[in-house]
């Protein structure tokens, strides 16, 4: 299987943004200080909750439907804050490819934000709203194959919306 490709425009956003991340500038959260008390109290009680083989746990707090970020809290088998990171971001996009379940698509992205069915072709899109450059705004969408339950591709798509109103 071959991963999706997407701009290097957008990779180059995710450098960036990592970058921000490493330098203390995103989050109030830090690694091996902070504890499951400190992302409670940031993030409030997680959407979905993971036990991992290694004794740790992790958190899901998708920001959506109308959120545009999705952010997953490790926390090690100590309790402490292990890494935190933006699902919603070009990287992960990037870890989805042709073929993948609709678990795992959502096990590297999170809860999707809308569901549509289109019965004439046979799809599921799962979309997720995601913001690219600080300033455009995004939908990914996921197209499965509604009888499998694969997925057939993957798409971007402008926020409409967002920039009709700007004008």
């Amino acid at each position: 299987m071959r991963a999706l490709k997407h701009n290097n425009l957008a990779s180059w956003c995710a450098v960036v943004s990592g970058a921000f991340a490493l330098a203390g500038c995103s989050l109030p959260l830090q690694p091996g200080v902070s504890g499951e008390a400190d992302v409670v109290a940031y993030f409030g009680k997680p959407e979905e909750t993971r036990k991992l083989a290694d004794g740790g746990t992790e958190y899901d707090y998708p920001r959506g439907p109308l959120g545009r970020e999705t952010w997953r809290v490790h926390l090690n088998n100590a309790g402490k804050v292990a890494q935190v990171e933006q699902l919603l971001e070009p990287n992960h996009f990037n870890q989805i490819q042709r073929g993948m379940t609709r678990e795992q698509v959502h096990r590297v992205l999170g809860r999707q934000a809308i569901t549509s069915r289109y019965k004439n072709l046979n799809e599921e899109v799962w979309s997720w709203r995601y913001i690219e450059m600080n300033d455009m705004y995004f939908f990914f969408n996921a197209h499965f194959d509604a009888a499998t339950g694969q997925l057939k591709y993957a798409s971007r798509t402008i926020e409409i919306e967002r920039y009709r109103r700007r004008r």
